[in-house]
């Protein structure tokens, strides 16, 4: 493998060499979504500390389908760290099970006290869906972990303009408030297999509740 940015990877801690070139922050993966590698994270962890009294408001956005996990961490408004995972395999028990607890580190490394969750137009929610929803509410809700659904819709907020708001024009947005997302957006664009929205939808969430 050739030298290159080192990246650890969210749920087995093992670090990964990217010889390409750098993205996001100091530990964006290259990545092609629809092939071999399966996640993306971004952003440096908090240092936890036992002196610290009164713990951060620290918000998890999530925002899924059943191949796609979207999500972003915000401490006190900034933007702690932001991750895309795809799940390529058929739907099953199963499957869902391993979405729904790929969430672990979330809880395990940062001290969440909110998840917000995407919630798409009710023709968009397969039964399917649901069922991983409702998973995902019930294993934050077991950890005493406050859950929010909110409709997709509410992200339009980051737009001023008067046009149509567009998913397009509230990523850009978003880029406006965190500049470390305009590399993801780029990359966006020139994907013919939209990838990264439900990235972008993570981290307005989260951003949105935690204010």
């Amino acid at each position: 493998m050739h030298s290159g940015i080192m990246i650890r990877c969210p749920i087995t801690s093992k670090t990964h060499e990217n010889s390409k070139s750098r993205f996001c922050g100091n530990n964006w993966k290259r990545y092609s979504p629809y092939h071999n590698i399966k996640s993306e994270i971004v952003g440096l962890p908090i240092m936890s500390s036992l002196s610290i009294i009164n713990e951060p408001m620290t918000t998890l956005g999530i925002s899924t389908n059943t191949r796609l996990v979207g999500t972003a961490i915000i401490t006190n408004g900034e933007l702690a760290t932001y991750g895309i995972r795809l799940h390529k395999s058929p739907w099953s028990l199963s499957k869902a099970t391993g979405i729904i607890t790929s969430l672990e580190p979330c809880v395990r490394q940062y001290s969440i006290t909110r998840v917000i969750l995407s919630i798409p137009p009710s023709h968009y929610q397969t039964n399917e869906f649901k069922a991983l929803t409702d998973g995902i509410k019930a294993f934050f809700e077991a950890k005493n972990i406050d859950v929010v659904c909110e409709p997709s819709h509410m992200l339009q907020v980051y737009c001023s303009d008067h046009g149509r708001k567009t998913k397009k024009k509230i990523m850009r947005c978003l880029c406006e408030k965190f500049p470390e997302l305009r590399i993801c957006y780029e990359r966006e664009m020139r994907n013919k297999n939209k990838y990264y929205i439900k990235l972008f939808e993570a981290v307005g969430m989260a951003a949105l509740h935690n204010l």
